[in-house]
C-alpha cells in the first residue's frame, strides 16, 4: 500500500463532515423548529426521557438485544392493557392478555415489577445468567411476608430459609462489608 500525502486524510474528513451536514442538517433543524420555544421565566430543564411516556415502567420478563448498543429492552410481560405510550401493542400467544412489543434503550437494566421475596441476603446464590435467577440461603429469624415457601432449618432457635426463586439480581446485603485489616 502506498503513501498518501498528509493534505488527504484531513481532505477526506472534511468531505465526510459536509456529507453529514448535508444529510443529517435538514432533520435536525426541522426537529429544532417542532421543540417548544423556552421562556426567560421557563426554568424546567426537559430530558429527552420526560417529553412522553415509557411504553412500560418496570419488567418481569425482559430481553435484550444482543446487536444493539446502547442496550435495547424489550418487555415480554403479558398486562391487561397496554399503555397508552405502547406503540406496538399485540395479543399475548395464549390469549390471556396483551403484550408491548417497543423497544427501550438504555443503559441500565430496567427495574423488576415484582418485589425480591427478601428485603437483603449475605448468601445469595445465582445462575450466571444475564439476568440471573437466585435464591437467598440465608437463615433468618422468620421469612417475609412475600416469600411463598418457607422452610424451618434450625429449631433452637428457630431458624428458616426461604426457599423461592427470583428472576433478577438478589439485592444489597444485609451485613455491611468490614476490612478484616482494621
Amino acid at each position: 500500500m502506498g503513501i498518501s500525502s498528509p493534505v488527504v486524510i484531513p481532505a477526506m474528513l472534511v468531505v465526510a463532515l459536509l456529507v453529514v451536514a448535508v444529510c443529517f442538517g435538514t432533520t435536525a433543524t426541522a426537529a429544532a423548529a417542532t421543540r417548544p420555544s423556552h421562556t426567560d421565566t421557563d426554568t424546567t430543564i426537559r430530558l429527552p426521557s420526560s417529553a412522553a411516556g415509557q411504553s412500560w415502567e418496570c419488567c418481569d420478563w425482559v430481553t435484550q438485544d444482543p446487536t444493539f448498543r446502547p442496550p435495547k429492552w424489550r418487555c415480554n410481560d403479558v398486562v391487561d392493557k397496554c399503555s397508552a405510550d405502547c406503540l406496538e401493542c399485540e395479543a399475548s400467544a395464549a390469549g390471556d392478555g396483551f403484550v408491548c412489543r417497543d423497544w427501550i434503550i438504555s443503559l441500565l437494566e430496567p427495574p423488576v415489577c415484582t418485589p425480591r421475596p427478601w428485603g437483603c441476603c449475605d448468601l445469595a446464590a445465582c445462575t450466571r445468567d444475564y439476568i440471573p435467577y437466585c435464591r437467598c440461603s440465608d437463615k433468618v429469624e422468620s421469612c417475609p411476608s412475600n416469600c411463598k415457601e418457607c422452610e424451618l432449618v434450625e429449631s433452637d432457635p428457630p431458624r428458616y430459609r426461604c426457599l423461592d426463586v427470583f428472576h433478577g439480581y438478589p439485592g444489597p446485603k444485609c451485613t455491611p462489608w468490614v476490612s478484616k485489616s482494621n
